[in-house]
């Protein structure tokens, strides 16, 4: 506020704004700085596996076992196909020596990236991804039990 001596008016000019400007940069850094804590508390940790049918993956006292493959109805890689199928595999899901039970997982004939939450499997927040399951069909050779393989990743986000 300004005082108008020739009319004794009160006017505001950039008064407001002057005032705004240091609140809204105090805002900006108090914002920026809780951010920063923020990143600060969580950090994540990536396990990435190759296991065969039979085999375990084993993180942080948790397993995850490839039991099985149930069923591989994927469109061989040599062949056109209308419907692109799909895999379906039994994994069991442990704790320490715990069970804490099985999953069957379908995977599309485009694996890639397909994400699936086991989550609920575990305490912590963890996101499993399917990255493949191979071998690919083709039509001039039958997939032996013993040859598949699943590659996945698992994301844990862990408190400091």
């Amino acid at each position: 506020m300004q005082v108008d001596p020739g009319n004794m008016k009160l006017t505001y000019t950039d008064s407001v704004f002057h005032l705004l400007k240091p609140a809204l940069l105090v805002l900006s850094l108090f914002l920026f700085a809780i951010s920063a804590l923020a990143q600060e508390e969580s950090e994540i940790e990536i396990y990435f596996a190759e296991t065969k049918v039979g085999e375990s993956f084993n993180f942080n006292e948790r397993t995850i076992h490839f039991k099985e493959v149930l069923v591989d109805s994927r469109c061989p890689g040599d062949v056109t196909c209308v419907r692109a199928g799909e895999a379906k595999i039994l994994v069991e899901i442990f704790k320490g020596e715990k069970s804490l039970g099985k999953e069957i997982i379908t995977l599309g004939a485009n694996v890639n990236s397909f994400k699936t939450s086991l989550a609920k499997f575990f305490e912590e927040e963890l996101d499993i991804e399917f990255l493949s399951l191979s071998p690919y069909p083709k039509t001039s050779r039958k997939i032996k039990t013993s040859d598949y393989q699943l590659k996945l990743k698992v994301t844990e986000r862990l408190e400091n």
